[in-house]
């Protein structure tokens, strides 16, 4: 195991350990379906982790499909994932994005394409934004 392994081991522990903590191993292990033995084997490196297990398999996929997955799993809490961007490409990526998204509403009607239409356009624009804005700025 390398040393980037063991960081994004240690990373998930503590971001699984912080979720458990928050409700408590209890409440946690029956939302999850598991037992509370599960739950702590798992806080303990004994069985996989599954946050590490979601990261290593956006890690192992296209980037498309894990920006879609990703996406997915931001959607299920009431967001949206933004890619950081750089460069003139990710612009012009957005200007194309928000004319698809104008054209898709152009028609007075609004169905599951035109939102997804745009939340891309959404997506786009904040991602230029998240590249070109400055820590002074914020």
């Amino acid at each position: 195991m390398n040393a980037d392994d063991e960081t994004l081991r240690i990373a998930c522990r503590e971001r699984f350990a912080a979720l458990v903590e928050s409700v408590g191993v209890k409440r946690f292990s029956g939302a999850m379906g598991l037992s509370t033995r599960q739950v702590n084997r798992i806080l303990n490196g004994v069985q996989p982790n599954p946050f590490e297990r979601v990261i290593r398999s956006l890690h192992a996929a296209e980037v498309e499909a894990g920006d879609a997955a990703i996406d997915f799993l931001c959607g299920e809490l009431g967001g949206h994932f933004v890619r950081r961007l750089d460069g003139e490409a990710a612009v012009v990526n957005a200007v194309k994005e928000c004319a698809e998204a104008i054209a898709a509403l152009s028609d007075g009607e609004v169905d599951g394409a035109d939102r997804r239409e745009i939340r891309e356009a959404i997506a786009a624009l904040e991602a230029v934004l998240a590249s070109h804005r400055s820590p002074a700025r914020d």
